[in-house]
């Protein structure tokens, strides 16, 4: 097992390697991190795949990985609901193994994982998100070797993961902000929608929203979708109106 302490180069190298994993957050389409596990196994010498775990509405998903054991490896802790992935998410820790064939901690999966990608060690550390979303993440790194990961490893995991957490939280906070200009936009549209059907229809608030509903129904369409069109040319394409509406009016 290696047991070097991480050196000043090593620090260096890893600064520069996450200055551009940063610069990949900022790109419109960019995989930050896909960048991240890809610099991972490259400043962990030992390491031949590695993950990153989300944990958000109660589901576990990889949200990048890199190398042929992470995504099996994880899947398998998904399913059984244990391993070191998922328990460093779950009790905010930093787990070791060196042969997970022999860790009474996690011994289903580790004979699984073994036998279907091979692994031996792993080194899962959890990542801080520095928001009050209810997503948690976890860094993953796995070798085939026994014993893989020493200090030298720890300390750069540590590095990687601090940089993961700030990524992760960019992002989960990138993805409410795009929601929230999404569910914006869609409430306009549903808002000036109503509006041409409350003027051309003589309906209530109510009632409009109603039509609305019912045309997503059967259209088996989104409200949001229909409602553009109404904003959009004037006219709701509909072919049963709700209970409610008055007889008085008019049919577009």
């Amino acid at each position: 097992m290696a047991s070097l302490p991480t050196s000043s180069d090593d620090l260096l190298r890893l600064a520069e390697a996450m200055t551009l994993v940063a610069g990949r957050a900022t790109v419109e389409g960019g995989a930050p991190l896909q960048a991240l596990v890809e610099a991972t196994t490259d400043h962990i010498p030992q390491a031949s795949s590695a993950s990153i775990t989300v944990l958000r509405g109660g589901r576990f998903r990889s949200e990048a990985s890199t190398g042929a054991i992470a995504p099996r490896a994880d899947a398998l802790q998904y399913e059984i609901g244990s391993g070191p992935c998922v328990d460093a998410v779950l009790d905010d820790n930093v787990y070791v193994t060196g042969d997970v064939t022999r860790d009474e901690r996690w011994p289903e999966w580790g004979a699984r994982a073994n036998a279907e990608t091979g692994v031996r060690s792993v080194l899962a550390h959890r990542l801080t998100l520095l928001d009050d979303s209810d997503a948690i993440a976890c860094l993953n790194v796995f070798s085939p070797e026994v014993d893989a990961f020493g200090h030298r490893d720890v300390g750069a995991g540590l590095v990687l993961a601090t940089h993961g957490s700030l990524l992760v939280t960019a992002l989960v906070a990138r993805d409410k902000a795009a929601n929230l200009r999404s569910a914006l936009e869609s409430n306009r549209e549903i808002g000036v929608a109503m509006g041409i059907l409350m003027k051309t229809h003589r309906l209530t608030r109510e009632q409009a929203f109603d039509v609305l509903r019912v045309a997503s129904q059967d259209a088996n369409r989104k409200v949001a979708d229909i409602a553009t069109e109404v904003a959009d040319t004037g006219v709701l394409a509909i072919s049963r109106w709700p209970a409610g509406v008055p007889d008085e009016a008019p049919r577009g």
